[in-house]
């Protein structure tokens, strides 16, 4: 079994407010920390001369492929990349260059794969309605948040979920069975993680356009079978965007980082 990060690095991306202090080589060296020993294989998209300089002389990865397809095009390369050599019992953890983890994250998408179809780290905060930040839609419709349910594992307390970010983890076996609905990215304008989680996991029409706007996709995957996303909790990654950040997560992750 290969444990494989698809990790992917830009100096453009879309317009967010990040933690104060933390940048994307500190990311990328907190990645490399808590995943070492997993293979490495970089896609850096849009990269500036400095950034790139600075992958090059730095790091070292099994692959780096410098691109210039956007997020969402860059993205479908590494998927293409893992297409490539996947063999079912493969760990992927596709990886963005905002996110720090804590130490027990590697052992913890292992466990997890042995439940659901998609793992991710990162317990979103939008998912529950008393966090005061903008809410998932699925979690509007409740008092406290999404519909889930409860596993717990031998190390883990993992919940269900009806989507993530582009920031989780598969087995090759999965890459490969849901790489048709996967390939919208090859070609999409912006992100598709929302919609495409949807279609994964066929959750609930909502009488909203952008749900009008998922049924031919859905139709045209209806046969494919509901993929489960399971979260640990609490959550062993952060996304270091400001908006969405839990009140006591900064320094549970910062005080790991420094």
């Amino acid at each position: 079994m290969r444990k494989i990060i698809l990790f992917r690095i830009s100096s453009k991306g879309y317009p967010k407010v990040k933690v104060e202090g933390i940048n994307k080589f500190d990311s990328l060296d907190n990645l490399m920390k808590i995943f070492k020993g997993w293979e490495f294989i970089c896609v850096a998209d849009n990269c500036d001369e400095a950034l790139l300089s600075r992958l090059n002389q730095d790091y070292q990865f099994d692959q780096l492929i410098e691109t210039q397809l956007g997020n969402p095009g860059s993205f479908w390369k590494l998927y293409e990349i893992g297409l490539s050599i996947a063999q079912d019992d493969d760990i992927f953890y596709f990886a963005e260059d905002d996110y720090l983890h804590l130490p027990d994250a590697p052992g913890a998408i292992e466990e997890g794969l042995q439940y659901f179809d998609y793992v991710t780290l990162y317990d979103h905060s939008d998912k529950y309605k008393l966090a005061g930040i903008p809410l998932n839609p699925y979690a509007k419709a409740n008092r406290f948040s999404e519909s889930t349910e409860i596993v717990k594992g031998p190390s883990q307390i993992w919940r269900t979920s009806n989507s993530t970010t582009m920031t989780f983890a598969l087995t090759g076996k999965t890459l490969r069975a849901d790489s048709d609905i996967w390939s919208i990215t090859k070609t999409a304008k912006k992100d598709f993680d929302f919609d495409n989680f949807c279609v994964l996991t066929k959750q609930a029409l909502l009488p909203k356009s952008r749900f009008m706007k998922q049924i031919p996709r859905r139709l045209q995957f209806l046969s494919k079978p509901k993929r489960y996303l399971g979260i640990c909790i609490p959550g062993l990654s952060l996304h270091l965007e400001q908006s969405y950040l839990n009140p006591t997560d900064p320094e549970r992750f910062l005080s790991e980082f420094r």
